[in-house]
């Protein structure tokens, strides 16, 4: 077992349960509406446990979480295991900007920071980062994102923490860079990978093998395009988590949302493109468990598959660097 730090505390591996590897908590709104986003943060919470769900990993790296409100959101729904992160999000949206002039080192102490001591200024709460996320934007990293990465394979390698990237596009050279860095690569995962816009030509074989290369290498890949048909057709998205099941790779597979939303002007919740596409605004954490998996169910995935990507695939990548 593991344990990994979560918002209420340690937490051993075996007690994750159901878990959504890829989220995000979100506390839009102003002063003006600011509760009622919290009041409709709570209450997709609340669904995502009466769906089942027991864990959410929040990969919101753009900036520091909102501590209070995360503490508040925990009080009100205690039955969630909440696990935050540390590191960076792309370059472009970086918000803070001792931050993003930051040198290599002060990206280390920064993380180890939050990784064992807590968020700057609520360290008495002990609430701590229990993963690294970094991220990147195409396939040729750039310095910025060189550095982050960089900083990101230092800090498993001394405080044994895995590590999630955002990798739309160029997933393989993110696993390839992390390995030159000494990262561990079991104790990666790379998310939306099956985003179409970033496969750089590839056709849909071309991609399921580059996918399989990453998993063989040991790399875990995350999977959320569910009801983005205009990114992922399902059927694509199928194939490929079907291409790495029969190469014997089915545990290196997440599945999750990424669920994520906004508040406009005036108090009205719009889910990640919703605006364009409205379907995407059914997309909450338990999106996952109420369409999503009966989609993958009548698509002939089998129920112990889906168990392998929610529950085993994620104990075993927290578990990977124990020993």
């Amino acid at each position: 077992m593991a344990r990994i730090a979560t918002v209420r505390g340690p937490l051993d591996s075996s007690e994750l349960g159901l878990t959504l590897m890829h989220e995000h908590l979100c506390f839009p709104g102003g002063e003006r509406f600011a509760q009622r986003a919290f009041e409709y943060q709570v209450e997709l919470a609340r669904k995502a446990v009466a769906s089942g769900i027991r864990t959410l990993v929040d990969l919101s790296a753009w900036s520091a979480p909102d501590i209070p409100k995360v503490l508040a959101l925990q009080e009100r729904v205690p039955e969630l295991n909440l696990i935050l992160c540390t590191g960076a999000y792309l370059e472009h949206a970086v918000r803070e900007e001792a931050l993003k002039n930051a040198g290599e080192d002060e990206m280390v102490e920064r993380m180890v920071r939050h990784l064992t001591k807590g968020y700057p200024g609520f360290e008495s709460t002990g609430v701590k980062a229990g993963i690294l996320k970094v991220a990147a934007n195409t396939s040729r990293l750039t310095d910025w994102e060189k550095k982050n990465f960089r900083a990101a394979a230092r800090v498993q390698k001394l405080l044994r923490v895995p590590i999630a990237t955002h990798a739309c596009a160029g997933a393989r050279a993110q696993m390839e860079f992390l390995r030159e860095e000494g990262a561990e690569i079991r104790a990666t995962f790379y998310s939306h990978v099956e985003a179409e816009f970033g496969w750089e030509g590839r056709t849909l074989e071309q991609e399921a093998e580059y996918l399989v290369g990453i998993a063989r290498a040991g790399g875990c890949l995350q999977f959320n395009n569910f009801d983005f048909e205009f990114d992922t057709p399902f059927p694509h998205l199928l194939h490929l988590i079907n291409c790495l099941e029969d190469h014997g790779l089915g545990d290196r597979i997440f599945i999750s949302v990424d669920a994520n939303w906004e508040m406009d002007d005036h108090g009205r919740i719009w889910h990640e493109a919703e605006r364009q596409h409205p379907e995407t605004g059914r997309r909450t954490y338990a999106y996952l468990i109420t369409h999503a998996v009966p989609m993958l169910l009548r698509a002939g995935v089998s129920l112990p598959r889906v168990n392998k990507y929610l529950m085993e695939n994620p104990r075993r990548y927290f578990e990977a660097l124990q020993g």
